[in-house]
């Protein structure tokens, strides 16, 4: 037992040392995206060792500090995301402009579109996200079309295809490869009570060997640009495959003035819908401070590896969001 105990604080020790790291690369972005995994293993590494190990000797005592330091710089950097902190975006109070927005990676080799067809007949959104999408996903959801007549659509058989699908009136509706050029992102306007909605969506490229996550970090970044907490109200949703604790996400809302709605309410993991120990919260909503939240959740998965996610907030009165912006700067 000593010894796999050993060798699972080394692993635990050394990721958490990679995590800390500010470079851009693939292996110090997995050990950032799997912070949550590596506390957890760390805390219960902590109480084996007071429980069946001899804390008096050198050896233990020294993996033991380690481990605590380990701990508290984890928790430290997650605990925004637990229930008791304190929340981003705060609780609508009314619903008298309430938007409902669901984002939904299908995963282009799952053929399951009927249960795509029933979530959405069933949650109703005024808006909807899709990510990983062909051409053969849109041809056989073309029905809620009938529903959904203001359209950006962009599908792909790289995994990265994209669509936009709304009750309300688009504007100035763009697809843009800003980065890599088989990666699109959608870039659109909705028309609602009379005022602009931004809405950016994205889906950049996982961490892996065979990618550029530096390229994936330009992209957030630029999008962020394209958010102004001063301008128009704006809503920025996908699969980002990366973390809302991650350092390109803290700077990407820095830039953008955006919020995360998770923070203070819990992860919503989303991936991997298939390994329920192996999950993450990659799929992201962020909106500006013209927004209150009425509620976010994760919902049944469609047969996809990823869990859809809904999120309903309420477009406040321009003076109470001016009032608001003036207090906070």
């Amino acid at each position: 037992m000593e010894l796999t105990f050993q060798i699972l604080a080394a692993i635990t020790i050394i990721s958490t040392l990679i995590s800390s790291l500010r470079k851009t690369r693939w292996w110090i972005k997995v050990c950032d995206i799997s912070r949550v995994h590596t506390t957890s293993v760390t805390f219960l590494l902590i109480v084996f060792a007071f429980f069946f190990l001899p804390l008096s000797t050198s050896w233990v005592l020294v993996t033991v500090t380690m481990l605590f330091i380990g701990l508290f710089y984890h928790l430290k950097i997650i605990a925004p995301f637990f229930p008791f902190s304190k929340k981003e975006v705060l609780a609508a109070t009314k619903t008298d402009n309430k938007i409902k927005i669901l984002s939904v990676n299908v995963r282009l080799k799952n053929k399951k579109y009927q249960n795509l067809i029933n979530l959405v007949e069933d949650v109703n959104p005024d808006i909807f996200l899709l990510t990983e999408v062909d051409q053969a996903w849109l041809d056989a959801i073309d029905r809620l079309r009938t529903n959904y007549p203001n359209t950006v659509l962009n599908p792909l058989d790289n995994t990265y295809g994209i669509a936009l699908y709304s009750k309300l009136k688009l504007e100035n509706s763009e697809v843009r490869y800003m980065v890599q050029e088989d990666i699109p992102s959608i870039h659109t306007n909705i028309k609602f009570h009379n005022r602009d909605v931004q809405i950016l969506g994205l889906h950049p490229r996982p961490p892996a060997p065979w990618t550029q996550p530096e390229k994936k970090d330009i992209e957030l970044i630029m999008v962020a640009g394209l958010s102004n907490i001063n301008s128009k109200p704006t809503i920025v949703a996908g699969d980002l495959n990366d973390v809302g604790w991650s350092k390109i996400t803290v700077n990407f809302k820095q830039i953008s003035g955006l919020l995360d709605p998770r923070i203070g309410r819990g992860f919503f993991n989303t991936y991997n819908a298939l390994i329920p120990v192996f999950q993450f919260p990659v799929d992201h909503f962020f909106v500006s401070k013209h927004f209150k939240l009425i509620t976010i959740k994760k919902l049944k998965t469609i047969g996809s590896d990823h869990y859809p996610v809904l999120l309903e907030i309420n477009l406040e009165d321009e003076d109470e969001v001016s009032s608001e912006l003036l207090t906070f700067s």
